[in-house]
């Protein structure tokens, strides 16, 4: 008798949805009209490029996802993460950025600066978020781990709640301080750190949802033999399509919690699902690199945008008139550009060590 065959989410499987992540990343801040020379933007996905905000989903479901896979969730284990995300972070803003705005870093107040390390204030790097939360994730997940793993459903239930109870306090800090104590505080978004904190609170409930994912094992419980290719084809363009839909056209208002949290789980489904049912060699092997170089991705296309410096590397990508050229080039610009720099700092590491 035949066995069943399940889902495989492994480290390649984890590559190809980092690579979806950061090509969705790409198309979005790409497709936006923030260019320094006048582009044609007919039949462009412009007025789409709102879909591909589901990358920032992805990236804080599989940082929770990931976390269920470590063996000791401690301190040592974030700190040796954070490590390496900031190794490549400061790579990008210490040869690629700093040196090319020098004065106004040297007219900066030094706090400012400081902030710029961590991605609290994304002056020098505008998409640089994602360097403090997962700062925030890797210190705050030993103890949730934790919890969670006592009663995996339950607890998450009740960490996602009080996730959300907090982000609403967070966000109406300034209010309350002043209406019960008569403190007059700036706005959330005015005050850096506190506005860093909300931020994080708002993608922890996705995170979570990731983690419990990954320590349940939803997705290598779903049989990849049931369906024919061609249906197995149809069902995950239906979720993809969905996803989308939903994505630009339902809009949730008052509610602490981010939709992406409903939306993540369906879409990463429906991406491992198909590269389960097909082999796709070229595409795979493509979305795999993309995701093994998607850090220094990240950050090193945030330098065509980020006011300091696009003045140097946005005509590097601007070579063409029409913005789908446009795009097109800066992803394989990128991508080789981090390539190359990868490589090169792997180099460096791996020499320091062996000295």
């Amino acid at each position: 008798m035949k066995q069943p065959a399940y889902v495989t989410f492994d480290k390649q499987m984890t590559g190809i949805i980092k690579g979806v992540a950061i090509l969705f990343m790409l198309l979005l801040h790409c497709y936006q009209d923030n260019y320094d020379v006048s582009l044609d933007f007919s039949y462009s996905l412009t007025g789409y490029s709102g879909f591909f905000k589901l990358c920032v989903g992805i990236y804080v479901f599989m940082v929770g996802y990931g976390y269920a896979f470590s063996k000791t969730k401690d301190f040592r284990y974030g700190f040796q993460h954070i490590k390496k995300l900031l190794k490549s972070f400061w790579v990008i803003l210490f040869v690629f950025t700093l040196p090319f705005c020098f004065r106004e870093v040297l007219n900066d107040d030094f706090k400012t600066l400081f902030y710029n390390l961590f991605g609290i204030d994304s002056h020098y790097n505008w998409y640089s978020w994602f360097v403090y939360f997962f700062i925030y994730a890797m210190l705050v997940m030993p103890f949730i781990s934790r919890f969670i793993d006592k009663k995996p459903l339950r607890n998450t239930a009740i960490a996602v709640i009080v996730a959300a109870f907090l982000i609403g306090a967070v966000h109406e800090v300034s209010r309350v301080s002043s209406m019960l104590f008569g403190i007059h505080l700036p706005p959330t978004e005015q005050m850096r750190l506190v506005y860093a904190l909300y931020n994080s609170l708002l993608m922890t409930p996705c995170m979570l949802l990731g983690y419990l994912f990954a320590r349940n094992g939803y997705y290598e419980r779903i049989r990849v033999d049931k369906c024919s290719k061609g249906l197995t084809l149809a069902i995950c363009l239906i979720v993809l399509l969905l996803t989308f839909v939903l994505r630009r056209y339902v809009k949730i208002y008052h509610f602490p919690i981010h939709k992406d949290f409903f939306q993540i789980p369906f879409l990463i489904g429906a991406i491992v699902l198909l590269f389960n049912k097909f082999k796709w060699d070229a595409l795979r092997k493509v979305l795999v690199k993309m995701g093994e170089l998607s850090v220094y991705m990240w950050f090193f296309h945030a330098l065509f945008f980020t006011t300091p410096v696009r003045w140097f590397y946005q005509p590097m990508i601007t070579i063409f008139g029409h913005i789908n050229l446009v795009v097109l080039w800066a992803i394989l610009f990128t991508f080789i550009a981090s390539w190359i720099i990868k490589t090169i700092v792997d180099w460096v590491m791996m020499r320091l060590k062996s000295n």
